[in-house]
């Protein structure tokens, strides 16, 4: 599901917006979900009960709270959707920088412009879906390199991830990682232990050693597979 959020003053403009989005999901066959928001207010007091957005589309001439300005709210709330501002005004690219802004379009909107660039901003998040684990925490959404995470295991009701940058720890059903994780190059060593196969250094009956120095335990049914898997692994990487 590809989440996009409008904010959008101009009722007309607005509109167009919705009905271009809305046409461009049916013909590529993509799974959308779509809200519209007059003001920045209105969005700021509506989206904390939302899954994050993974693109906000910003008019930045608005009321009392710019597009500018909310997007730096945004930011500062740890969501890091794309951002795609709308204006009549071409004075704002300095500023947009500092809230990762990716691309401005003039209005009136070219047709063809804005359903191209729907199209790579959607293809970009493709790409970051498959080489990064999104960390979701409320209404907030994190991504994580896949290349960066050494381990993941179960400990009680939540998970815990050693980085290459440090820790994570959240509350989640250990299987929801686990199904999200095992097609992209991580091994389950136990019940409740993934490992990320670019980071095995030394594999034994017992146990397997990662590039830092830890050492995890090796479930005895899983050392003949998981042998293979780190063979397989390293066959892929120089056919690639």
């Amino acid at each position: 599901m590809y989440r996009i959020a409008i904010c959008e003053d101009d009722t007309t403009q607005r509109d167009y917006e919705k009905k271009l989005i809305c046409r461009w999901a049916k013909e590529q066959n993509y799974m959308i979900a779509l809200d519209t928001y007059t003001t920045a207010e209105q969005f700021l007091f509506s989206h904390e009960d939302k899954p994050p957005y993974d693109l906000f589309i910003l008019d930045i001439q608005m009321g009392e709270m710019n597009g500018m300005e909310l997007a730096a709210k945004l930011r500062s709330h740890g969501l890091d959707g794309a951002i795609l501002f709308l204006t009549g005004v071409p004075d704002y690219a300095i500023e947009g920088y500092a809230v990762g802004a990716v691309r401005y379009l003039l209005k009136p909107i070219r047709e063809e412009d804005f359903l191209s660039l729907l199209g790579t901003l959607y293809q970009n998040r493709e790409k970051d879906a498959a080489s990064c684990f999104i960390l979701r925490q409320g209404n907030a959404a994190r991504k994580i390199k896949l290349a960066d995470i050494l381990y993941a295991e179960a400990r009680g009701h939540y998970i815990y991830m050693k980085t290459t940058a440090g820790e994570e720890e959240w509350k989640d059903s250990f299987s929801n990682l686990e199904d999200s994780l095992t097609q992209k190059d991580f091994f389950l060593l136990k019940r409740g232990l993934l490992v990320n196969l670019s980071q095995v250094e030394q594999i034994s009956r017992t146990n397997c050693t990662l590039g830092d120095g830890t050492t995890l335990p090796v479930a005895r049914s899983k050392y003949k597979e998981l042998n293979e898997a780190f063979i397989a692994y390293y066959q892929a990487k120089k056919v690639n």
